[in-house]
């Protein structure tokens, strides 16, 4: 099994977006998004070329990036890839609830058990929990939209980001109470992760 370098893992997963808030100050929404498009698309092949695969998650988040801002671009029309957040966020708001309330399946076990070792109970708590923060993500993308230009709603982007990693790192917590003994301290199996921890 590929160890997973987490730090290098989220500079592929945020660095385009990073680079996308910072050069939308100086350079306009339309040419920022075709550099976004440009550095996701660049970071999924690195990200394949360094591990031979390309994780379920960060690929439909990519692609999703990709296919909507290439919208964007053709159309001259920021709304496409302003409403992409809404689709993304509703869609996996939707399919967490359907795993755990129709199938009775935390679909968030199916994708990240390489990287956490965690209680079943575990695995549902965060999936309950990141289904809420979907929906609250969704929602509030369609207000901010309907209320802000584009380039204001780049700002509410940069707080919805900041806001979504936090709640991210807040889940260390949850991973810590409910992992299994193999695991690391955060909860993180260690034959995968490659952030130095120490034992508790």
């Amino acid at each position: 099994m590929r160890r997973v370098n987490v730090l290098v893992s989220w500079g592929i997963e945020f660095g385009p977006i990073c680079v996308f808030f910072l050069t939308s100050e100086w350079i306009g929404f339309l040419p920022s998004t075709k550099l976004f498009v440009l550095l996701t698309a660049f970071a999924l092949l690195f990200a394949y070329i360094r591990e031979r695969r390309i994780a379920l998650f960060p690929l439909i988040a990519g692609l999703s990036v990709i296919g909507f801002g290439l919208l964007t671009v053709l159309t001259d029309n920021p709304l496409y890839l302003i409403l992409k957040d809404t689709i993304y966020n509703g869609a996996f708001a939707l399919a967490l609830a359907l795993g755990l309330y129709m199938f009775n399946t935390p679909i968030l076990k199916h994708l990240f058990s390489s990287l956490f070792l965690m209680t079943d109970r575990g695995w549902r708590i965060l999936s309950q929990r990141w289904m809420i923060a979907f929906v609250l993500l969704a929602v509030s993308n369609e207000i901010a939209w309907r209320i802000l230009t584009p380039d204001d709603w780049i700002i509410y982007k940069m707080i919805a980001t900041f806001m979504t990693i936090v709640f991210g790192l807040y889940q260390l917590t949850l991973s810590r109470r409910e992992r299994l003994p193999d695991s690391n301290r955060w909860g993180m199996n260690p034959g995968v992760v490659t952030i130095p921890t120490k034992a508790p």
